[in-house]
């Protein structure tokens, strides 16, 4: 699931060695046995060194290959101190108004970005979805249970309202295989 999310440079990178991995491991188990029963035999340290090869070349790709750009990076950041910033203007605005306060929530492949703690009370998260696959926003926690935006598709938003007591809230995007792949985040509530 994570490969979607990668350019498709990266991707071919890290299938290519992901199949010379498999490959020399089938080979390795199936083939070479049969040429001859002794294998590895006198040849252990070849093997060996080989697999050693195979495993750091691998790490290696996903180590280079796998990791975020520094732009994303520092989009994400910016994305962080944003929503904090919000949430603490918001709550100032509206301390002394029985309104929702507003949190800006920021979702791509495969994160939630919101603030990772909160003050009891009721809220409007603004969903906005900066990846390139549909994502919706679900809430699970104290008197809030499976409550969600619509799918919002990429570079849409979203609004949901809930009142959140003290506890511990599950925000994640509920489309198969994505809270798995990282779209997860508590926050708690005081």
């Amino acid at each position: 699931m994570l490969l979607l999310g990668l350019s498709s440079g990266n991707k071919t990178a890290i299938i290519v060695m992901a199949a010379i991995f498999v490959g020399f491991a089938l080979l390795c188990s199936l083939l070479f046995p049969r040429w001859s029963p002794q294998f590895p035999g006198r040849r252990l340290w070849l093997f060996v060194g080989i697999c050693v090869l195979l495993f750091l070349g691998m790490m290696t790709t996903v180590i280079v290959f796998g990791k975020e750009s520094k732009s994303e990076a520092a989009g994400s950041e910016h994305e962080t101190t944003s929503a904090a910033q919000t949430t603490t203007s918001a709550a100032t605005t509206t301390s002394a108004a029985p309104s929702a306060k507003t949190v800006k929530v920021a979702e791509s492949e495969w994160k939630v970005v919101l603030p990772k703690t909160l003050t009891a009370g009721k809220y409007t998260f603004e969903a906005s979805n900066q990846g390139k696959f549909p994502h919706d926003l679900t809430v699970d926690g104290p008197g809030v249970n499976n409550t969600k935006t619509p799918e919002i598709a990429a570079g849409s938003s979203a609004k949901l309202t809930v009142t959140l007591k003290a506890g511990t809230y599950d925000f994640y995007c509920s489309i198969p295989g994505h809270k798995a792949a990282g779209m997860d985040q508590k926050v708690t509530v005081s």
